[in-house]
């Protein structure tokens, strides 16, 4: 992997996955949001600008209430941020897709962690872009096959369905961008995601 490459999955998947995985009033999140607050967020990022994009993810009002409804609850969770929801028969979270990635990770010896006081499950939108930035500053010899079997088989579906979610326009601008980026990515690296069966 050339290293520009590294480095650009590197930075993308921090920020992204920080505003998927945290509240909007913490302390991560917050550094991150000042950055898409400036107006060359897209030329510094290095990705295609974007007014859509940029009008979404300028919509930051109620902005807790935004992620309390598209990561929380307690109604239905439209968008639900668990792999396993997807990829489970059952659409359950902590499902067997879950099992395998944590097969993957102790296999190489992989410890992630945030420090944080809740248990999520590690198949969270936030968890895995935040993962793919950790493999590629620290294992980037193993993130072509967490990005193929682990990651995109399901993410795909995810973002569809959170970009569609026009009551919680940031989270739709920022699931919209992630598609963008995420769609770099798999073409830089030449990845080849095998055909799932989504059951959600």
């Amino acid at each position: 992997m050339q290293p520009e490459l590294q480095q650009w999955i590197s930075i993308t998947g921090r920020l992204l996955g920080t505003l998927f995985y945290f509240e909007p009033n913490s302390e991560q999140a917050q550094k991150v949001l000042s950055f898409f607050n400036q107006n060359d967020w897209a030329e510094q990022l290095g990705v295609e600008p974007s007014a859509k994009i940029n009008q979404l993810l300028a919509s930051q009002t109620d902005l807790a209430e935004q992620h309390q409804a598209m990561f929380i609850g307690p109604n239905t969770l439209i968008a639900p941020p668990w792999g396993s929801v997807y990829l489970d028969p059952e659409s359950v979270i902590f499902g067997n897709s879950l099992l395998e990635l944590r097969a993957f990770l102790r296999q190489h010896q992989i410890e992630f962690s945030l420090n944080l006081a809740y248990d999520e499950p590690e198949d969270h939108i936030g968890l895995m872009l935040l993962l793919s930035a950790y493999l590629a500053e620290n294992n980037p010899e193993l993130l072509n096959t967490f990005l193929s079997k682990h990651f995109f088989t399901w993410s795909k579906r995810y973002l569809q369905l959170a970009s569609e979610q026009t009551e919680y326009p940031f989270y739709q601008g920022l699931a919209l961008l992630t598609q963008q980026v995420l769609q770099v990515w798999q073409e830089q690296l030449l990845l080849i995601v095998p055909n799932v069966t989504f059951y959600r």
